[in-house]
C-alpha cells in the first residue's frame, strides 16, 4: 500500500524531471550510474585516466565504434529505388540556381518540390570529389547519409542528457535511437526519411536549449534548424506549429520579450525555407500551397502487401497501416516502454493539468507526446497517402525512444531503494539491447526487413504472403553479386525484376564486374527477384517456371530469388493446368489477333503465342481499362480526372512458358468495364495494340442466355427485341454498334395495388 502511494506521489509530482533538475549544473560532478559503477576505482596513474575519459564521454567512444562499424559494412548495403531520382532531383535544382530556368519535371512535376538541403551538399561534395563513378558515388552517399545519422544519435544523447541529467540514461536514449533495425539499415541506402528523422532530433535539441536557455539568438538558431527539416519534408511544419503553440503560452508571462523570440523564430525559418527550396523562388506563396497539398498527399502509386492483401496506396490505406507497421516492425523492450512512457506523461497533464501551462519541462514532455501521437492522427482522419512500411513517419521515432527512457527513469525514481530492482532492471536493459543488436547481426544486411515476435516468423512463406518485404529491392545486389561469383569468367545476361532497382545495384558493382553483367529484357539466362507483391508465388518467373540457383531467406520467407530460365516447364505436374488451360482458351475465337492472340474470359484476359523465344519472356505489356461509371473509380483517382484504369505488366509478373509457347493471364479489375485496349511495347515504342469491343466480364454467361432467349417470341419487336424471360426484361439488338453501348432505357413499373407501396 506504501509502495502504490509513493508511485502516486511520484507520479503526480511537479518537481519529477522539472527543468532546474535536469541538467546539472557546470560546478557538480556527474552522480550517473556510470561515475558510480567506477567510483571505486582509486589505483592512479593512466588505468584511471582511461575511466574516467570513457565516463565522461561514452558517447563519442560509442559513436565512434559505430562510425567504425558503418564503414566496415558500408559496401554490403544495396541501393533503394529512389536514390537516382533523389540525385536527379539535386542535379535540377543546382542547374536552376546557376541559371537554367528548365525546373519544372514534365513527367514527376511533384519531384520538383522534394527538399534538397541534404541532396545539394551530396552532390557538391561529389563533384569536389570529383567522383565519376557511379559505385564511387553511391559508397560516398551511404558514407554521408549513415554518417548524418549518427551525427542526429549524438543530438539525441545530449537532448536526453538535459531531460534527465544522467549520462547513463542518455546513452541508452543514443542506442536506442541508433539501434532500431529497420532505421539503421535505411541510415545507408534512404537520404529521404532517416536525414529528415535525424534533423527532426536536432530541431528537438534546439527547441528545448531554445526555451529552457531563452534568447533571441538561440530562437534564431531553431528558426534555422525548423527550415531546414521542413524543406526536408512537409511533415515538419508539425513541429514549426507545435513551437508556435508554446510559444504563445510563454506570452502570459514577458509579453515582449516572448513576442520578440517568435517573430525571430518564425522569419528565421520562412527566410532559411525560402533560400534552400529552388522550388518556390518564382511564387513563395503559390508554390508552398502547391507544395503543402501535393506532398502531404504523397502522390506516388504504390502496390503493396499489407496483411496478405495486395492494396494500391492512392486508393486505400487501411487506418491501421501505420500503426500494424510501427507495431510489427519496432523492438519489443522498446515498444513497452515507449508506449508506458506515453501514458506516464498524459497521465501527469491529467492529474496536474496547470502545471502543464506552467512548467516549461512539462509543456516539452507533451510536445514530445504530440510529435509522436500526431502525425499518426494525421495520417487516420486525413487517409494521407503512407507505404512502404511506415518510413514517412520514421521520425516519430525520435520522440517515441525518449519516452521510452522516460518510463525507465520513472521506474528507478520509484524503486531508487530497492536494490535487487535496480540489478534487475539494468539486467532487462541490457539484455533487450544486446538481443535487437542479435537479431540486427543475424540477418545483416537486411536489418530493414527486420518483424519482431508479433508476426509469425516460424512458417515458411508466411510473411511473404502477408507483408511487403524487401521493398526498395536491395537484395537485386546480392543476385547479381552471385551470378558473377559462380561465373567467374563468362559474361552473363540476366534480367533484375523492376528495371530501376536492377540497374541501380548493377551501378553499384565494380567496374569490371559491370562489364561482365548484361542486364536487359531482350535475351537473358538469368532471372532475379525480390518478390516484390508476392511475385513468383502465383508462378511468373521463378518457383514454377524455372529451378531456383540461388535464394535468401529471412524470416523463413524468400526475400531473393535467381532463376536459370528455361525454355520449357520443369515440373510437367505444374505444368498441366497451364496446358489445360491453353487448350479451353484455344478452341475459342480470340478478341484480337496480333503479335500475341489475346483471349477475353469472364474474369481475365490470355494472352498467348506460339513458339515463344527467349526475348518473349521480357515482353512488357499495357492494358487500359475503361469502367462503366466513373464514379465506380476510387475517389483519389476521380479527383485526379483519370476516366480510364491503367495497368503495366511484363510477362515475368503474369506469364508461364511450357512446351514452346508462352501464355500471359492478367486479371481484370472487379468494378463493371466498358472498354479494353492493350498492347506491347518496349524502350518506350508501341510494338502493337488492340482494342477489344466486346464485354470480357460474365460475357460467357450472357450468351447462354441470349441464346437461349432467342429460342422464344419477343413481347415487343422494336429497335431492341424486348423478350420476358425468367421474370426479367432482356433487351437484344443484333448486329450492335459501338454507339448501342450507350443507350439509356427507362422503365416504369405501376403496381396492380398502390397500398403494397412502401411509405414516401
Amino acid at each position: 500500500m506504501c509502495f502504490l502511494s509513493g508511485i502516486t506521489q511520484t507520479l503526480t509530482s511537479s518537481t519529477l524531471n522539472t527543468p532546474d533538475q535536469s541538467t546539472p549544473s557546470k560546478g557538480t560532478k556527474d552522480s550517473s550510474p556510470i561515475s558510480e559503477t567506477f567510483g571505486h576505482i582509486t589505483s592512479p596513474g593512466l588505468y584511471r585516466k582511461t575511466i574516467e575519459f570513457l565516463t565522461r564521454h561514452i558517447a563519442l567512444v560509442v559513436l565512434v565504434l559505430f562510425l567504425l562499424t558503418g564503414v566496415w559494412i558500408l559496401d554490403d548495403y544495396g541501393e533503394g529505388t529512389d536514390v537516382g531520382v533523389q540525385r536527379e532531383t539535386a542535379i535540377r535544382n543546382l542547374k536552376y540556381v546557376l541559371g537554367r530556368r528548365d525546373f519544372i519535371y514534365p513527367d514527376h512535376i511533384h519531384d520538383r518540390f522534394y527538399g534538397v538541403s541534404f541532396e545539394l551538399p551530396l552532390l557538391l561534395l561529389e563533384r569536389a570529389l570529383s567522383l565519376d563513378d557511379m559505385r564511387n558515388i553511391y559508397l560516398m552517399r551511404h558514407l554521408m547519409s549513415h554518417l548524418f545519422f549518427l551525427i542526429g544519435g549524438f543530438f539525441c544523447y545530449l537532448l536526453a542528457y538535459r531531460l534527465f541529467g544522467s549520462r547513463l540514461l542518455a546513452l541508452l536514449a543514443m542506442l536506442l535511437f541508433l539501434l532500431h533495425p529497420r532505421i539503421y539499415a535505411h541510415s545507408f541506402f534512404n537520404s529521404k526519411d532517416v536525414p529528415f528523422l535525424s534533423m527532426f532530433m536536432i530541431s528537438l535539441y534546439f527547441t528545448h536549449w531554445a526555451f529552457w536557455k531563452g534568447g533571441i539568438w538561440r530562437f534564431l538558431m531553431l528558426g534555422i534548424a525548423v527550415g531546414v527539416l521542413i524543406n526536408l519534408r512537409i511533415m515538419g511544419v508539425t513541429l514549426f506549429a507545435m513551437i508556435v503553440g508554446m510559444q504563445i503560452l510563454d506570452v502570459f508571462g514577458d509579453r515582449r520579450h516572448m513576442l520578440g523570440c517568435m517573430s525571430v523564430f518564425a522569419l528565421s525559418c520562412a527566410t532559411t525555407l525560402y533560400v534552400i527550396s529552388p522550388g518556390l523562388w518564382g511564387d513563395p506563396v503559390g508554390n508552398f500551397t502547391e507544395w503543402f497539398t501535393m506532398l502531404s498527399q504523397h502522390p506516388t502509386s504504390i502496390t503493396q502487401l499489407f496483411r496478405g492483401d495486395i492494396i494500391v496506396s492512392t486508393d486505400f490505406n487501411p487506418p491501421e497501416y501505420a500503426p500494424v507497421w510501427i507495431s510489427i516492425t519496432t523492438p519489443p523492450a522498446v515498444l513497452v516502454l515507449g508506449i508506458a512512457g506515453t501514458c506516464m506523461v498524459l497521465l501527469r497533464g491529467l492529474f496536474r493539468p496547470r502545471d502543464v501551462l506552467a512548467n516549461t519541462r512539462l509543456r516539452f514532455d507533451f510536445l514530445l507526446v504530440g510529435c509522436f501521437v500526431l502525425p499518426i492522427v494525421t495520417v487516420i482522419v486525413l487517409e494521407t497517402n503512407v507505404y512502404q512500411g511506415w518510413r514517412q513517419v520514421y521520425f516519430i521515432y525520435v520522440p517515441f525512444c525518449l519516452m521510452a527512457v522516460f518510463a525507465v527513469h520513472w521506474t528507478t525514481s520509484v524503486t531508487q531503494s530497492i536494490t535487487s530492482f535496480k540489478v534487475l532492471k539494468h539486467g532487462a536493459v541490457i539484455a533487450s539491447v544486446a538481443a535487437t543488436v542479435a537479431a540486427m547481426f543475424s540477418i545483416h544486411p537486411y536489418q530493414h526487413i527486420y518483424f519482431n515476435f508479433l508476426v509469425d516468423r516460424t512458417t515458411p512463406e508466411h510473411l511473404r504472403t502477408q507483408y511487403d518485404m524487401d521493398y526498395w529491392y536491395t537484395s537485386l545486389r546480392e543476385g547479381l553479386e552471385h551470378l558473377l561469383e559462380a561465373h567467374p569468367a563468362a559474361s552473363i545476361h540476366a534480367r533484375a525484376y523492376f528495371g530501376p532497382g536492377g540497374f541501380l545495384n548493377w551501378q553499384a558493382l565494380p567496374d569490371a564486374d559491370r562489364n561482365r553483367m548484361i542486364l536487359g529484357d531482350e535475351s537473358f539466362d538469368f532471372y532475379i527477384t525480390n518478390y516484390k507483391v508476392r511475385t513468383l508465388i502465383e508462378g511468373h518467373g521463378g518457383d514454377a517456371t524455372a529451378p531456383l540457383v540461388y535464394s535468401r531467406v529471412i524470416y523463413g520467407s524468400k526475400v531473393l530469388g535467381v532463376a536459370a530460365v528455361n525454355l520449357s516447364m520443369v515440373d510437367d505436374d505444374v505444368a498441366a493446368p497451364y496446358r489445360d488451360l491453353y487448350n479451353a482458351t484455344v478452341s475459342k475465337q480470340p478478341g484480337a489477333q496480333s503479335n500475341w492472340d489475346v483471349y477475353a474470359d469472364d474474369a481475365a484476359l490470355v494472352y498467348i503465342k506460339e513458339r515463344c523465344v527467349a526475348s518473349d519472356f521480357g515482353a512488357p505489356f499495357f492494358l487500359h481499362v475503361t469502367p462503366d461509371d466513373i464514379d465506380d473509380l476510387p475517389e483519389q483517382r476521380r479527383r485526379d480526372g483519370y476516366a480510364t484504369r491503367n495497368f503495366d505488366f511484363r510477362f515475368g509478373m503474369y506469364g508461364v512458358r511450357f512446351d514452346d509457347k508462352c501464355m500471359v493471364v492478367v486479371p481484370l479489375p472487379e468494378d463493371g468495364i466498358s472498354g479494353v485496349r492493350t498492347g506491347q511495347f518496349r524502350s518506350d515504342e508501341e510494338l502493337w495494340s488492340v482494342a477489344i469491343n466486346i464485354r470480357p466480364r460474365g460475357e460467357s454467361a450472357y450468351r447462354a442466355e441470349y441464346e437461349s432467349v432467342l429460342r422464344e417470341d419477343p413481347a415487343i419487336s422494336s429497335e431492341f427485341d424486348v423478350y420476358l424471360h425468367d421474370s426479367r426484361l432482356i433487351y437484344v439488338k443484333g448486329p450492335c454498334a459501338t454507339s448501342d453501348i450507350e443507350s439509356e432505357f427507362f422503365l416504369d413499373i405501376t403496381p396492380s395495388d398502390v397500398e403494397v407501396l412502401p411509405p414516401v
